[in-house]
C-alpha cells in the first residue's frame, strides 16, 4: 500500500481547517473539513479526527472485530467530544465537521463518513463512493427539485456534520480492493473547484506518482480559484 496525502490553505482562505491523519501501518485513515466562526472549524476537524483515531488504533487488531461496528463508535466518539468541547467555549459555539474514516484490511476499505468531504475509487475509471450529505442531495434524492433547481447555497450546506446534533446518521461503505486500485479521500476545496472527469484526468496522467499526483491536484484547485481549503489523501492497493 502506498499512502500520500497534501492539504493547502487555498488562494481565499487566511487558515486551513481541514485536517488528515494516516496510520499506514494499522491502515486507518482519517480526513476532516472543519467548519465555524474564529477558526472554530480548525478545532473541530483535529479534534474529530484525533477522537476517531485514538478511539480506533488500541482496537483494530482482533481479526475478529466487527468493523462497520468500530467506525460507527470511533464517530459517534468524535461527535460526542466535538460537541462537548463547543459548550466550553462561546467562539466554539457551532463548530462542526465533516468526518471521513477508512480502515483498510484485508484487501477491504471499510469507509465511514459524515458531510461533503468524498471518497472516490480510481479503477478503469472514477467513481464517486460516498454519498453527500447536502440539503441539494437531499432535493434531489427526495425528488423535490431536480438538480438544475436547486440554489447553488444549498449544496453547501450540511444534512449532518460530526458535534452539531447528537442526531448522526454515518454512511458504511465497504469497498473490495484490487491491485493498482486508487481511493481519493478529499475534502470539498477540492470537488468544487475540479470536476470528477479532471481529477481522473490528473490521477491517470501522473498516476506513477502518487505525489505528483496530489500535488498537481491541488494545483489546478489553486488555477480554478481555490476558495476553500484543499486536502486531498491517496491510497494506492
Amino acid at each position: 500500500m502506498k499512502v500520500v496525502h497534501k492539504t493547502d490553505i487555498g488562494r481565499v482562505r487566511d487558515h486551513n481547517e481541514d485536517y488528515i491523519l494516516v496510520d499506514k501501518k494499522r491502515g486507518i485513515f482519517l480526513l476532516a473539513d472543519g467548519m465555524g466562526g474564529h477558526q472554530a472549524g480548525e478545532v473541530a476537524s483535529e479534534l474529530a479526527v484525533k477522537t476517531a483515531y485514538q478511539y480506533l488504533k488500541d482496537k483494530i487488531n482482533p481479526s475478529e472485530t466487527d468493523i462497520n461496528k468500530l467506525l460507527l463508535s470511533a464517530m459517534f466518539a468524535a461527535n460526542d467530544t466535538v460537541l462537548n468541547k463547543a459548550k466550553t467555549d462561546l467562539n466554539l459555539m457551532g463548530m462542526g465537521t465533516t468526518l471521513i474514516i477508512v480502515i483498510a484490511k484485508n484487501n477491504v476499505a471499510h469507509i465511514c463518513h459524515v458531510g461533503d468531504s468524498r471518497g472516490y475509487l480510481i479503477r478503469d475509471g472514477i467513481k464517486q463512493i460516498t454519498k453527500d450529505h447536502t440539503l441539494g442531495d437531499y432535493l434531489v434524492e427526495h425528488k423535490l427539485m431536480t438538480r438544475e433547481q436547486v440554489p447553488p447555497q444549498k449544496w453547501h450546506t450540511l444534512t449532518q456534520a460530526v458535534g452539531v446534533s447528537k442526531d448522526l446518521a454515518p454512511e458504511l461503505n465497504p469497498i473490495d480492493l484490487l491491485e493498482c486500485d486508487i481511493l481519493l479521500l478529499c475534502s470539498d476545496g477540492l470537488t468544487d473547484m475540479l470536476t470528477d472527469m479532471e481529477i481522473k484526468d490528473i490521477v491517470y496522467e501522473f498516476k506513477d506518482s502518487l505525489s505528483r499526483v496530489a500535488s498537481n491536484l491541488i494545483k489546478e484547485a489553486n488555477k480554478k480559484g481555490g476558495k476553500d481549503n484543499i486536502s486531498a489523501m491517496l491510497i494506492k492497493w
